[in-house]
């Protein structure tokens, strides 16, 4: 079947993480090798390819809201919803109107013969690995060497439609990265459910214990990444802080494709919250894990996830959170509020925090973790920062605009040309949202 004579054209919403993200662009991949043609911005599609989330119960429905949005703008093409929204509630998406299939994460390699009818709701299988070899539309390249948790915190849904531990192999991730290495990437991000339990299943600590590898867990991928000739760096997207170690805090300090940044989800500064939230930490731990790390990498980014109103959360445990924030000072901070879902242990909990008082400690915790980021940002006054320039400019004023290794955004004038290349950007000036720098 060939979708350009028949006009067969499909359009991918992505909602969510990096790594639906990733799986998105590979889907696309798929497609297009297929034969099928992606519709450009504005055109209707006649297959449209919902990648869900289910974070919370915002992301559940902002997934639906799109299907329906699609669905009324042309109620003749098939919708094709997949992600972490079909894991669990599979039977009822089929029922809203315009959804012609269902395919479950472990299917998306199944999506060209979805899309030609051959396949309406794959529900079980073994999937194949997903590979990318380029990143539309993209200044960076996200690859996924991990899937699934193997953590069991109280408010998340995401072990339940993610499944066990699953990690792709150093030679597949090696190959992936040179390839997108060579298309002129030049920051490579790392992703995964739990990126750092890659190599914890069995099968790999084996094999690492069989040939007496002095790397382990992550630090083992990226010593082999390190070795890939060209101008480009590496970035983590999100580790939880046990697999922060020393091992891998020394690798970071010493690497020369390394970006100087961390995202660690802390999620409380509160002990009895984080018993409650089943963290297998303490905020003295969390301290130190943070004192330990600028002890060796002095100006490290180390940006965080703090979720507000968890059950329980008193005005003091709040402010004990509000004290922690203040103390680790993040230069940048994610900051979730609580939302109940099914099947997880905080969704019966008792002592549910109230939505007014919940927005009240959502405003102030943002005053205070914005200060934070400004400080952080006012220490490079007068420094020159390496910056990936993206491919779209700032909309506001119209310069063009990066991130550096320390992650910090930068604004600039500059030639188009600059675009997906990595300059240096001296800075010279902020708000309180914008850094403002100047490339000679």
């Amino acid at each position: 079947m060939n979708s350009r004579a028949n006009g067969k054209k499909f359009h991918i919403h992505t909602l969510g993480c990096k790594v639906n993200q990733y799986e998105s662009q590979a889907m696309r991949e798929l497609l297009v090798k297929a034969g099928f043609e992606e519709s450009v911005p504005g055109d209707m599609a006649d297959i449209y390819i919902v990648n869900t989330c289910t974070v919370t119960g915002e992301a559940d429905r902002e997934s639906k809201s799109v299907m329906g949005q699609f669905h009324r703008a042309n109620p003749n093409a098939r919708i094709v919803v997949t992600g972490c929204l079909t894991e669990r509630d599979s039977s009822s998406l089929l029922a809203i109107p315009g959804i012609s299939t269902v395919l479950r994460n472990s299917g998306k390699n199944r999506i060209a013969d979805v899309v030609r009818g051959k396949i309406r709701h794959i529900r079980t299988g073994r999937p194949r690995e997903l590979i990318v070899t380029d990143f539309k539309d993209h200044s960076k390249a996200y690859v996924k060497i991990q899937d699934g948790c193997e953590n069991r915190c109280s408010y998340c849904k995401v072990p339940m439609v993610r499944g066990r531990l699953k990690s792709k192999s150093v030679k597949r991730i090696v190959k992936e990265v040179t390839g997108l290495v060579r298309k002129g990437f030049k920051e490579i991000i790392l992703t995964g459910i739990c990126l750092g339990a890659w190599g914890r299943e069995r099968r790999f600590r084996r094999i690492a214990r069989r040939v007496g590898l002095r790397s382990t867990g992550l630090v083992r991928v990226l010593r082999a990444l390190e070795r890939i000739n060209g101008d480009f760096r590496i970035r983590l997207s999100s580790i939880e802080p046990k697999y922060v170690t020393g091992q891998l805090i020394d690798f970071m300090a010493n690497s020369t494709k390394m970006c100087s940044h961390l995202h660690i989800p802390f999620q409380s500064g509160d002990d009895d919250i984080l018993n409650l939230m089943n963290r297998p930490y303490t905020s003295e731990g969390y301290k130190a894990l943070v004192d330990r790390i600028r002890a060796r990498i002095p100006r490290i980014a180390l940006t965080t996830d703090i979720l507000i109103g968890f059950p329980g959360e008193s005005h003091v445990r709040f402010r004990n959170t509000m004290a922690f924030v203040r103390a680790i000072s993040p230069s940048r901070t994610h900051i979730f509020t609580f939302s109940r879902r099914e099947g997880t242990p905080a969704y019966d909990m008792p002592d549910m925090v109230d939505k007014p008082i919940i927005k009240k400690r959502y405003d102030r915790m943002r005053a205070m973790t914005c200060e934070a980021a400004y400080a952080y940002r006012r220490s490079f006054l007068g420094e020159e920062l390496k910056v990936l320039v993206e491919t779209k400019r700032d909309r506001g004023t119209g310069l063009l605009k990066g991130y550096s290794d320390n992650y910090i955004q930068v604004l600039f004038a500059g030639k188009d040309d600059l675009m997906r290349t990595l300059v240096l950007v001296k800075v010279i000036g902020f708000d309180l949202e914008k850094t403002m720098g100047i490339h000679e």
